[in-house]
């Protein structure tokens, strides 16, 4: 009897000691390849990160998460974001349905197929039908001075018939993307976004999405004035997340010496 009741002790501590090995083991498996380090080749780079928001928005339950996955290539001065809403962790936009689909959202109001999504599944590749092992993102990609593309702005709609032609341009300051729209080449009317980002004291970096617009083109509304003025500005943060694109995630950009 006193054998049998001292062998439950040391079965159940080497049980126990077999179970934290079995739990260290799996931490470590599920810890990831590690965060690729932040290279500084040029100014362009610190546009490079997971950009996430918070946003506080009438009428919704809590605040929109946005979220811009940007990929720089400094090589071709080409931009790529992949971008997603959220409420709760429920995305909002885009709607997670295929080409030529339309769902409901929340409200109960129709929400079709975003023209710029793409499905991403960490393949590295961008399909266009989905397989269950990813989510849909809205696309916008440009190259610096070159190509533009068709954008269709990151908000679920029936009817996407309000998209406009941007083209990417890198400001003055060597830092500042202007991405946007000529409205009228004959006044060169413009509207469109100022991407920055935002150096702060500790080394640190975030991020700002500003909109732009001018003044006022109504003409029953006063004086035509096309000077540019905030419509307003995201400011985002950069978290170390795996991208959705390639399943890698990436060290946020600092600044040298920081």
């Amino acid at each position: 009897m006193s054998k049998k009741q001292s062998s439950k002790p040391i079965f159940h501590n080497s049980l126990l000691g077999l179970l934290v090995l079995l739990t260290a083991v799996l931490t470590m498996g599920c810890s990831g390849q590690a965060a690729t380090p932040f290279e500084l080749t040029s100014q362009l780079d610190y546009h490079d990160g997971y950009w996430v928001a918070k946003m506080d928005v009438p009428d919704l339950p809590a605040p929109l998460t946005v979220i811009n996955d940007m990929h720089i290539d400094t090589a071709t001065n080409s931009a790529t974001v992949y971008a997603q809403s959220k409420v709760l962790g429920r995305i909002t936009s885009p709607p997670q349905v295929g080409p030529g689909e339309c769902t409901e959202d929340g409200s109960g109001e129709t929400v079709c197929f975003h023209p710029n999504a793409v499905y991403l599944n960490g393949s590295g590749e961008e399909l266009m039908e989905a397989d269950g092992t990813g989510e849909w993102w809205v696309k916008h990609a440009w190259i610096l001075g070159g190509n533009g593309y068709n954008n269709c702005e990151l908000r679920p709609q029936e009817n996407y018939d309000d998209c406009l032609w941007v083209k990417g341009e890198l400001l003055e300051d060597g830092l500042t993307m202007e991405v946007g729209h000529i409205l009228d080449a004959e006044t060169g009317a413009w509207i469109g976004n100022h991407r920055t980002p935002v150096f702060h004291d500790d080394g640190t970096v975030s991020y700002t999405v500003t909109r732009l617009a001018p003044t006022n083109l109504d003409p029953d509304a006063g004086e035509i004035d096309l000077t540019l003025k905030p419509d307003f500005i995201i400011e985002m943060e950069c978290e170390t997340e795996a991208s959705a694109f390639d399943n890698q995630a990436r060290e946020c950009p600092v600044q040298p010496n920081s």
